[in-house]
Formats: C-alpha cells, structure tokens, sequence
C-alpha cells in the first residue's frame, strides 16, 4: 500500500512538473512578443512591426504611435541593415482589468545598431553600457502590444 501511494506522490509531481515546463506562461508570451517584434524591425517589416505596437502608443517623452511609426520607416530608408541587441530582459505580469485584458511590464538594456554604406552606427544606447528601457505591454489575443515606454 505504501509503494502505490509512493508511485502516485512521484506521478502527480512528475505531471506537474511537465504541465509547467511544457505550458507557456504569461512571462513566455511577452518574451516571445518582444523577440518577434525585435525581428520585425530587423527584417525592416512594416507590417509585421505594426502588430506589435498597440495604436493608442504614447511614451514618456510624448511621442506617439506615429511618429514612432514614422522614426522607424525614416530609419529603415536610410540605413542598409538593423540590429538590436536586447540584455538584463526582466518581465513581471502587473495586473489584469475588468475586460480580463492582461498588462505586463519589462525593464531591458537596449542598443540599435545600423549599416550604412558599410560603416556600423549606434542609432540608440550607449557605447558602454545599453541604454535603459522600461516598456509596457497589452495583451492581445495570443501576443502582446507595446503601448508605452520609459527611456
């Protein structure tokens, strides 16, 4: 009797185990969204960027969807190739409203760099150390959309 509750202690660990490692989690999905975003703008794709910033976007320094939207199709013209280097991605899961619409934050050190006629420019961050952000996310669906952030 002791072996059978023994074995099914170990199975419903196990299970439980596999259900939170396999299951994605809030915190995976705006890691995945921040990822595919970054690749959208690297890519230089208008159209698979835009599903990652939410229309109502407005910053600290009050610059809206936009102009950001504008920012980034100037940089894309300009410049042969985009890279952004993402370090210290810190995600939290704040709070979730009336409507069961999820809002998440993260704080991470940002660089974007840029090729133009072969020669590599810092667009933003700094030299030494990545520039801070601190962004804020929507849940949409099954992704998530920036509709602030702090730099």
């Amino acid at each position: 009797m002791k072996k059978k509750i023994i074995l099914i202690v170990i199975a419903i660990v196990i299970a439980i185990f596999i259900l939170k490692t396999l299951i994605p989690n809030e915190k995976d999905c705006v890691k995945k969204s921040i990822e595919s975003f970054k690749k959208a703008v690297e890519k230089e794709d208008k159209i698979e960027t835009l599903k990652y910033i939410d229309e109502t976007y407005k910053d600290r320094n009050n610059m809206t969807y936009e102009q950001l939207i504008m920012i980034i199709d100037n940089l894309s013209a300009q410049v042969d190739s985009i890279k952004i280097s993402i370090s210290s991605l810190k995600i939290n899961i704040d709070s979730t409203d009336a409507q069961n619409t999820i809002f998440a934050s993260c704080s991470l050190g940002l660089k974007i760099f840029a090729r133009q006629a072969g020669d590599k420019v810092l667009v933003f961050g700094g030299i030494i150390k990545p520039a801070p952000v601190r962004a804020y996310f929507k849940k949409y669906e099954d992704h998530y959309k920036v509709y602030s952030a702090e730099y």
